[in-house]
């Protein structure tokens, strides 16, 4: 009888945790300044510009940070919702993409575009 070798750890493949992620990070892998931070897990996915996060991917979740108007704009279109990491408390500008339909690769782009812009000042009324 063959002796049979311990199973390997597996760890799970960008594919496993998200597949819809992989274009973004396709889309974004050349662009300066970009980098992409991973869980040990593969489950959580962060984009990062210079070092500042703009999205990530966490359990079939797609998050972004745009402004704060684009933001509200695409939760009134019903593409998705406001971030909320913790019971009640919503984050600025953060919005999680909810709509099946919705192109994360054209959303990632702006809020890469968005984040390369620079912090956005309030206009004082």
């Amino acid at each position: 009888m063959p002796k049979l070798k311990p199973a390997k750890k597996r760890v799970a493949s960008l594919d496993e945790a998200d597949p819809r992620f992989d274009p973004v990070v396709k889309a974004l892998a050349h662009t300066p300044g970009f980098s992409l931070m991973q869980s040990k897990s593969g489950a959580m996915r962060g984009l990062v510009l210079e070092g500042k996060s703009f999205g990530m991917s966490s359990n079939g979740r797609f998050i972004l940070k745009l402004t704060e108007e684009r933001a509200a704009e695409l939760i009134s279109e019903g593409v998705g919702k406001a971030f909320s990491p913790s019971a009640g408390r919503v984050m600025k500008g953060w919005i999680e993409i909810t709509h099946p339909a919705a192109d994360w690769v054209a959303l990632a782009k702006e809020a890469h575009r968005i984040a390369a812009a620079g912090p956005v000042k309030k206009s004082r009324r």
